[in-house]
């Protein structure tokens, strides 16, 4: 795999200079000095002296004077390229592209929240807990059934059906700690958050040892804000099934939330790591890592969960990104067109397959993509149109 850390730029002739730089990617390592910068500089001056509003030109020649400690010429050079082009900072490295690449954070949802790309198209619920207790539970096979109808319904987003299933518990079984926990659940989903805590200290008090129940009350104290008590109950969770990695998943997510990110990067480790797996811990991993600069190990961890979940639309969007910041627009682009062919319509990725290809050098179906994306509703940067487009 190309070596995607450092570009070295060597420098024969202007020609040589041209035909080896790509488009919009120039790193400049601390040793790389002296003539290289010289002709590179002498380059970019005489594109420059060609078309004065060459504003990546300027940005590019920017980045040589710097290199260069010319400070005074970097910095005019800098300030006049983004007056003709406020986008143009783009061209000059991975941390303003990085900067001006949008991070999803992957968390659950809640209700029926289809527009929310940042959810994973599942829910908080240990479902695979759920079904182990059935088997367990001292009711009547028609409370069983009851209870077996209104999780699954529950699971698909049918939250009315759900609670008709449980309207039909006989009063008799209705303090069940499973009938109580899925009470709050569904005090979960409709936001009424302090009664649905309610609902699972009465299914606790029902059943110390019930470990969803501690689960989903953390999971309505961490979005009440009661982020302290959220924390408790992770961890009486995880006293009682260390094993379980969704629990170990979610405790990252709340240590995400206190700015706690080493916490969250060890409990992302762990879920990722245990004998059941969570390859979603792997995704937010991965987006942690891009987050904090470290792109190399992003790219090796987001490699290795595409590769076992090729299906999976949003590991395109984090690569995709990667390969944004890196300057490789090539790749970048199949990423997000990837993302897209998977049938996720989202004008934010088709904004940055446009963006990728526009700063790759194909000026035709960039421009196609990034007014495509401002008619399907991406109008945040709409003003890049006009700068790089018209």
């Amino acid at each position: 795999m190309r070596n995607l850390m450092v570009i070295f730029i060597v420098l024969v002739t202007n020609i040589v200079f041209a035909q080896g730089l790509k488009p919009g990617i120039l790193f400049l390592d601390a040793s790389n000095s002296g003539s290289v910068h010289e002709q590179g500089v002498t380059f970019y001056t005489k594109l420059i002296e060609q078309n004065p509003s060459d504003s990546r030109s300027l940005l590019l020649r920017s980045e040589l004077y710097s290199a260069m400690n010319m400070t005074r010429e970097a910095d005019a050079d800098r300030r006049k390229a983004l007056e003709i082009n406020p986008y143009s900072h783009l061209h000059a490295g991975q941390r303003d592209r990085h900067n001006f690449f949008v991070n999803r954070n992957y968390e659950y949802q809640i209700g029926n929240d289809d527009e929310n790309k940042n959810g994973f198209r599942k829910s908080y619920l240990l479902e695979d807990e759920y079904v182990s207790l059935f088997d367990d539970q001292d009711n009547p096979a028609e409370v069983n059934y009851l209870l077996e109808d209104a999780l699954h319904d529950i699971s698909v987003g049918q939250f009315l059906d759900a609670e008709k299933s449980l309207s039909n518990i006989p009063e008799a079984h209705r303090e069940n700690a499973l009938y109580l926990d899925l009470k709050g659940v569904l005090l979960i989903e409709s936001g009424e958050l302090e009664k649905a805590i309610d609902m699972f200290d009465k299914a606790i008090e029902n059943d110390p040892q019930f470990t969803i129940a501690y689960h989903n009350r953390a999971v309505a104290n961490k979005l009440l804000g009661n982020l302290e008590a959220a924390n408790d109950d992770f961890e009486s969770a995880l006293n009682q099934r260390a094993d379980i990695a969704k629990i170990k998943f979610s405790k990252a997510k709340l240590l995400e939330l206190k700015g706690d990110k080493e916490g969250a990067k060890i409990y992302y480790q762990n879920a990722m790591y245990s004998t059941e797996g969570y390859p979603e811990a792997k995704l937010n991993y991965s987006v942690m890592l891009k987050a904090a600069g470290e792109y190399t190990m992003a790219l090796l961890e987001i490699n290795e969960l595409i590769k076992d979940y090729p299906e999976e639309s949003e590991h395109y969007y984090v690569r995709g990104g990667l390969y944004f910041i890196y300057g490789e627009y090539l790749d970048a682009a199949k990423d997000f067109d990837t993302y897209l062919s998977l049938g996720s319509e989202d004008a934010d990725v088709l904004f940055y397959r446009g963006l990728s290809h526009l700063m790759g050098g194909n000026e035709l179906k960039g421009c196609s993509d990034i007014a495509h994306s401002i008619d399907e509703g991406h109008t945040e940067h709409a003003a890049l149109y006009l700068f790089m487009c018209e």
